[in-house]
């Protein structure tokens, strides 16, 4: 028998990002567990750098208890990498695939799943489990890379019109009867916040993580943190830092205070509150 590994199928599709937001998202090990939550429950990084990662991922599936120590690997002089399986379940497997980009928004993806085992049906079986999975994976990382790409796009245009930090207050009209409208979308020159109300009150929170703008509009809130869905970063709502270490913090949150005449107000950094002229959030 051959130890040549067998080609068990090819996938390809054009993704509506630069190539630029590609190679981000595939260097980008952290979401794999989170984004990507049904095909993956944990992963433990062992080493990372320009060259790629490797790292032992868990599987989600039911059954699969035993985790793979996966190589990504970047070819240095083509826009070419390689996913290997070095221990686990498919060891021997090489996922190769090439990037070309096709305008300054898209890119053409061409993934090759070639599998340590000899052709015949279970090799292309296995490779239409692999086509897929993939399937799912690649529409999940193209709703990222085009959110992030929108907020890349967001914050250059912020930065080249000079718009001031946000210092004032926001009306959130009365406070009687706030809580029955929470969660509240609040809009600002500088970026949205949401408005919720936590067992220690109520709070606010930028709508765009920090870390690389993942979507808290309907972010988890859990023991006074909010959860970015993408790479599972948790922040304080009293202050807005990190909770486990990671060198990444909100900027301080606003507070939400009780005005004059019963006002519910969203108080913005450096203001101080009942004080300040409102504005309507209309």
């Amino acid at each position: 028998m051959s130890n040549e590994p067998t080609l068990g199928a090819v996938y390809e599709r054009l993704v509506g990002v630069s190539l630029e937001r590609v190679w981000e998202n595939v260097h980008d090990w952290e979401h794999l567990p989170w984004l990507h939550g049904l095909a993956f429950s944990a992963i433990e990084l062992e080493a990372s750098g320009d060259w790629g990662w490797r790292a032992w991922v868990r599987p989600a599936a039911p059954g699969d208890s035993e985790s793979l120590l996966i190589d990504l690997r970047r070819d240095p002089d083509l826009d070419v990498y390689h996913t290997r399986t070095l221990e686990g379940p498919g060891k021997g497997a090489d996922t190769v695939v090439t990037l070309t980009p096709e305008s300054d928004h898209s890119t053409h993806v061409r993934v090759e799943f070639w599998l340590p085992m000899a052709q015949g049906e279970q090799a292309q079986a296995v490779g239409a489990s692999l086509v897929a999975l993939y399937t799912r994976l690649w529409d999940e990382d193209e709703a990222m890379m085009v959110r992030r790409q929108q907020v890349v796009d967001a914050a250059r245009v912020r930065e080249q019109s000079g718009v001031p930090p946000n210092v004032g207050a926001i009306s959130l009209g009365q406070w009687e009867g706030l809580a029955g409208r929470l969660p509240l979308r609040v809009p600002s020159e500088a970026g949205d916040y949401r408005v919720v109300e936590t067992e220690a009150g109520f709070a606010a929170h930028s709508v765009l993580c920090p870390h690389r703008g993942g979507p808290l509009d309907d972010a988890e809130i859990s023991q006074g943190h909010v959860v970015c869905p993408w790479h599972g970063y948790r922040f304080a709502l009293a202050d807005g830092r990190v909770a486990d270490g990671r060198k990444c913090h909100m900027r301080r949150p606003p507070r939400v205070e009780r005005g004059e005449n019963g006002e519910a107000l969203l108080v913005l950094s450096g203001s101080s509150g009942a004080s300040m002229q409102a504005r309507s959030s209309d």
